[in-house]
């Protein structure tokens, strides 16, 4: 029988580890360019954040009896749940309901104005890294 040398490697072998080496290499940058832009969308923009406190805002405006008090920080309003306040406290804007507790809605922020016209209530945010958002929400105002 005869006995293959099996004291180092062939130069196919060689050439067949290079190419698997280099093609790991290649997904590995690959996936560093791909995965920065995607990073900056996601956690930069904050744009989760932003739409979800959003999207509470105009549900809980979506049915309003009396909008009781609006200053540049602070807006109060009645609805079936009771008397709501969204304020900004610190570095957030929170949801308070009958005076009692509060609920963070929107974090990192450095300031906050209110402003009612008709039945439009429009909020204009500013975040501590100096990033500026802006919404109109319509407010449901209804009869008892």
């Amino acid at each position: 029988m005869k006995r293959l040398n099996e004291k180092g490697y062939s130069l196919v072998e060689s050439i067949v580890h290079l190419l698997i080496f280099t093609m790991l290499i290649q997904f590995t940058i690959l996936f560093f360019y791909w995965q920065a832009p995607v990073e900056k969308v996601y956690q930069g923009d904050l744009l989760g954040e932003w739409e979800l406190f959003s999207l509470e805002l105009q549900e809980l405006l979506e049915v309003v009896t009396v909008v009781e008090e609006v200053k540049p920080t602070r807006l109060t309003f009645h609805t079936k749940r009771g008397i709501i306040t969204i304020q900004q406290y610190d570095e957030m804007l929170r949801k308070v309901v009958n005076g009692t507790g509060h609920v963070p809605l929107l974090m990192n922020v450095k300031s906050s104005k209110f402003t009612l016209k008709d039945s439009e209530l429009k909020l204009v945010v500013e975040m501590k890294d100096g990033m500026r958002k802006e919404r109109t929400f319509a407010i449901g105002l209804y009869q008892k």
